[in-house]
């Protein structure tokens, strides 16, 4: 489990790429078993490391990597993705 300090709290970070390629870092709440976690922090990246301009390829390690070295400042306040319109 992948986990950052941001703004001096202990967030538990979920990766995952969209279908696009495109990856999401979501930092999550730290609860104890039977709380409800909250999404706090996101960060998005396109298709390549922003660092290297290598394609991460799906790759979640390298992704992963990614996201453990870069600055907390990085992550932006959590925002939900807008839902897709009618016949999209």
């Amino acid at each position: 489990m992948l986990k950052k300090i941001i703004k001096g709290i202990e967030y538990e970070i979920i990766t995952e790429f969209e279908a696009d390629g495109q990856g999401n870092a979501i930092a999550k709440t730290i609860v104890e078993e039977g709380e409800t976690s909250e999404n706090k922090y996101r960060l998005r990246t396109g298709v390549k490391n922003p660092l290297t301009q290598v394609p991460f390829n799906n790759d979640i390690d390298a992704f992963n990597a990614y996201i453990d070295g870069v600055p907390d400042t990085h992550f932006n306040i959590y925002w939900e993705d807008p839902a897709p319109e009618e016949g999209e």
